[in-house]
């Protein structure tokens, strides 16, 4: 199988059950695209493979993708004084996107993301959204809308951990 510079197996989404999930997954985390649209996403992407332990995005590193778990879990963890590190949100599943933040802002990466077990994840290379937005102007704020309802989504249920301070 071929491998992206960091080892993990590449392969393309190309059968009719990688799609069909992906293609659930997406639409459920895009809500505001058409079940097209989410195609002409999944097509522009390859599906990428980790074990347990990959560091699927390191905490700082600069991402050129938006991703989406296909299967498996990933542990979300920050690194404190420069060696402890903290598991900070539950494991994420199957239909969470990440790197989404970086995306948006282009700075690095808040947290590590660690494969927990055998873990495929869709990458949406940035060049390739750029260029099917450029198309469509409508898809370009529909996409953007659906992202920002996942970063509004995750930011609740981070506020939900947070515990209050004592007076």
């Amino acid at each position: 199988y071929p491998r992206d510079k960091q080892g993990c197996i590449v392969c393309i989404a190309t059968s009719a059950l990688n799609k069909d999930t992906l293609s659930m997954y997406l639409g459920s985390t895009f809500s505001k695209l058409t079940n097209e649209e989410c195609a002409r996403l999944i097509d522009a992407g390859d599906v990428r493979t980790y074990h347990s332990g990959d560091v699927i995005i390191g905490e700082g590193d600069t991402l050129q993708a938006l991703m989406l778990i296909k299967t498996g879990n990933v542990r979300v963890t920050r690194t404190y004084l420069d060696d402890l590190s903290a598991e900070f949100t539950g494991p994420l599943g199957p239909g969470e996107v990440v790197g989404e933040m970086s995306f948006i802002d282009g700075k690095g990466a808040s947290a590590n993301l660690i494969a927990d077990g055998i873990t495929e994840m869709l990458v949406l290379p940035r060049d390739q959204i750029e260029k099917i937005l450029a198309d469509e102007p409508t898809l370009a704020g529909r996409f953007y809308e659906s992202l920002f309802l996942v970063l509004a989504r995750k930011l609740r249920a981070t506020n939900m951990r947070v515990l209050p301070v004592s007076p």
